[in-house]
Parts: C-alpha cells; structure tokens; sequence
C-alpha cells in the first residue's frame, strides 16, 4: 500500500508542473493534437477507456466523439481539474486509480486509449496492465498506444551532438515527467506480441527536430508542415502510435 501511495504523490507532483493546455505552455500540446488527429481514423468509439487523462486535452476530444467514456488516472489532482472542465457531459465516468489496480469486470469495451502511459511504469507493470486490457475488450475491440520514438529525429541529433550516450538514455525531460523507459518500435511491438496482441497498424507521428524548449516558438505552418512530413519518415518522428488487437478475439 506504501509503494501505491508514494506513486501516487510522485503523479500528483508531476500534475502539478506538467501542464500542456495551450502552446504557449508546452509543446506537448501540439504533439496531443496530431496524436487525436492520427487515433481518429481508427477509434470505433463506443465504449472507450482512456488510461491517464493529464490535463484533459485528449479527454476532451475523446468525450465528444465517444458513445461512452471511462477516464482512469491516478492523480487526484488531473481528475479534479478534467472533471471540472467537462461537468457538463454526461457519457464520461471518473476513476481513481493506478492503471495497474483498476478493475473492470465487463468485456464491453471498444477501444482502449493508452497515450503516452508505457513509458511512466516499469516493464512487469506495464505487462501486468496490457494483460488486463485484454479482459476488457469486447470482440475486435482496440487497444491503442502512443509512446515517445527512442529513434526520433530529436533524439538521433542529441547523440550525435554528445548530449546523450544512447538514444534509450533518458533525458532531462524523461527525468522530470517521470518515465521509467524508453521505447523505440521494435521494444514495442515485441511487449504487445508477447502479450498477445495482434498489431493492425502503426505510424510515426511528428517530425521533432529540437527538443520541446526549442520548438515553442515556431509558426503553426511550420508544425503543420513538420507533421506531414512525419508521415513520411516515420521511423524518425517523436511518436509511435499503435493500433492493436487481442489475437483470436472475435
């Protein structure tokens, strides 16, 4: 029960320095919308659960496009602040919990969104949760992943700069959100098979050049365009977004 609690307060301390709700306060914000823009075209969109909501900018889009929506986070302070914002929708439902403690008994769910969520918990946490999802999903139904590209355009120019050693090292910003891993396609693909999903489709999202602090202040056109050049370098872009599926699950 310690361990819990002190994970707890660590997710409650980083919601309460990570707060990408505009541009001007962090450019995650961007990378949130094309990650929604990318999920759109594959999210079913029925009865959807979506593991760690942040500051609600994905919950947000989620909410207005979903039949139903179950929200799971483990700090407090992020389902205060997303249950506030959306008060007034009444197909989502807000729980408490770390991802790897939540129960859910019914095999209803269409889709499961699981953004930028891998990367905070160790690899046997991070099992013990994808084996769960597969007891939510009802027939065909989806898991859907985005985790940072250990092999990212950024990431790949820090190295050779001599910033980092190897591009699996964490960085300052992996330090202070909390990551405990690094992730690159093939460390991916690898954790869902082993799991027993089966991979529908992937893509890289974001062509990142810089790191966060440096792409603040670029014009929207530029990161327009950065992203759709994305689309044809995927191996290179900040993000891996998966679209998978329990093997024999129909």
């Amino acid at each position: 029960m310690r361990t819990n609690e002190n994970t707890i307060k660590k997710l409650d301390s980083i919601a309460k320095s990570y707060d990408p709700i505009s541009p001007e306060k962090d450019f995650d914000y961007w990378l949130l919308q094309f990650d929604f823009e990318v999920l759109s075209k594959y999210l079913i969109g029925r009865k959807v659960i979506e593991l760690g909501c942040g500051r609600g900018i994905l919950t947000e889009k989620l909410v207005n496009v979903c039949q139903e929506l179950l929200v799971v986070d483990g700090s407090e302070i992020n389902i205060k602040y997303v249950r506030k914002k959306l008060e007034n929708y009444s197909n989502i439902k807000f729980y408490h919990s770390l991802w790897e403690d939540f129960e859910y008994n019914n095999k209803d769910i269409s889709d499961v969104v699981f953004f930028s969520g891998l990367e905070h918990i160790d690899k046997d946490t991070g099992l013990k949760v994808l084996n769960k999802i597969k007891n939510w999903l009802a027939p065909n139904g989806k898991l859907h992943i985005v985790v940072p590209n250990a092999y990212s355009l950024h990431r790949r120019i820090a190295y050779y700069m001599g910033i980092i050693k190897d591009v699996h090292e964490f960085s300052e910003r992996d330090r202070l959100l909390g990551h405990k891993k690094v992730y690159d396609k093939e460390i991916l693909f690898n954790e869902l098979r082993s799991s027993g999903y089966k991979i529908l489709h992937w893509e890289g999202i974001f062509l990142k050049p810089f790191p966060n602090s440096m792409m603040m202040n670029l014009d929207e056109k530029i990161i327009r365009g950065l992203y759709e050049v994305g689309k044809e370098l995927p191996d290179y872009c900040a993000h891996i977004y998966v679209c998978a599926v329990v093997e024999n699950n129909r």
